[in-house]
């Protein structure tokens, strides 16, 4: 009813509001009609929608809602007030107000006029909440938090870089993203049955599978808990994927290998041998990449919004107690970030 208020012009007469139900549907399509013709509309309101699934993910907050539906009436004696798009409150009762942002694939910096950041501070201060501004930078697929005072104003505009983003970045204390890293590669392989193994016309085999296993550089993964991480991590990470067949002394195919690693050059590859494990990015990015896997096409078509979040399933991934188990395989490391003091050159980490 809210839709049809909204779409339906004016009365006209003395017309009763239940004869109006052609003109209220012709309205409606119209509208409907010129928001799915905008691609950057959509392309926004995804960003809005893989924020809000994100957060439910991660699982550390109290309540997320949209803060920008419906009518709302202010005394503007001390400015404009702008709602921005969610309300969270936090664990401890603390409520946050969050302005989601897009950044195209070719910006290293966004933009927020001054006038429209200031009405959304005073909404925040009406309301009493604390205004962060949520940026996803698409070309890196990455999430950052930051306060508004992080963005520097250059005449009528804010603005913020990705690299002061990254440095301010809240996602981590705030929310409960962390950083996850594993010992590469990770290997997914089909066992095939080579004496059951038959040609299929000139370039074809007819294959037989006998299993498969999941392995963390080399070693095979049995725990349940672990399968089910390294099959996110294969699937929704960002590792690369190679692929090696392996055949018997007749030609038969035996193993057909996925194998998953960081793309790197010889000083990265040092560097991860040294340390031990490489990075797969932020619990957000990862989620974000499931996300929009599950609402585009192969070929990158917008076909829906948004995907339902499964609650809290981004802080089950890896349980409390896996660390203290002995015979674990898949080795994980867990990284968490904290926002750059001002005086610091870089972001405080913990793992």
């Amino acid at each position: 009813m809210s839709l049809i208020e909204l779409a339906l012009p004016s009365p006209d007469g003395q017309q009763l509001l239940s004869d109006r139900h052609p003109e209220g549907v012709t309205a409606i399509s119209d509208a409907l009609g010129e928001s799915l013709g905008n691609i950057s509309r959509l392309q926004g309101w995804q960003t809005q929608y893989a924020f809000e699934a994100v957060v439910v993910a991660l699982g550390s907050v109290r309540l997320i809602k949209t803060e920008d539906s419906g009518l709302f009436y202010f005394d503007d004696a001390d400015g404009d007030l702008q709602p921005p798009d969610f309300r969270i409150v936090l664990k401890d009762g603390t409520q946050l107000l969050i302005e989601v942002k897009n950044v195209a694939p070719n910006g290293l910096e966004t933009k927020v006029r001054v006038k429209d950041m200031a009405a959304t501070q005073n909404y925040a201060e009406a309301t009493g909440g604390r205004l962060l501004y949520a940026h996803f930078w698409s070309r890196m697929g990455m999430w950052t938090l930051v306060d508004p005072s992080v963005f520097n104003r250059v005449e009528s505009q804010q603005r913020l870089s990705f690299i002061d983003a990254v440095k301010a970045n809240e996602m981590q204390s705030l929310l409960g993203d962390g950083m996850l890293a594993s010992e590469p590669p990770l290997t997914f392989s089909v066992r095939m049955k080579p004496e059951e193994e038959k040609l299929a016309g000139d370039d074809w085999r007819a294959l037989t599978i006998g299993g498969v296993e999941l392995r963390s550089a080399g070693r095979v993964i049995t725990d349940p808990d672990a399968q089910r991480l390294a099959w996110f991590l294969v699937w929704h990470g960002d590792w690369d994927e190679t692929t090696e067949t392996h055949v018997d002394d007749q030609g038969r195919v035996e193993r057909v290998d996925f194998i998953y690693a960081p793309e790197t050059d010889d000083d990265g590859a040092r560097q991860i041998a040294e340390q031990g494990f490489a990075f797969f990015g932020p619990l957000s990015k990862l989620y974000t990449l499931r996300f929009l896997d599950s609402i585009t096409t192969d070929e990158g078509g917008i076909r829906a919004l948004r995907e339902e979040p499964e609650p809290a399933l981004l802080a089950q991934l890896v349980p409390e107690d896996y660390w203290a188990r002995e015979d674990r395989v898949l080795q994980i490391w867990r990284f968490r970030q904290l926002p750059a003091k001002e005086d610091a050159e870089s972001p405080h980490a913990e793992s």
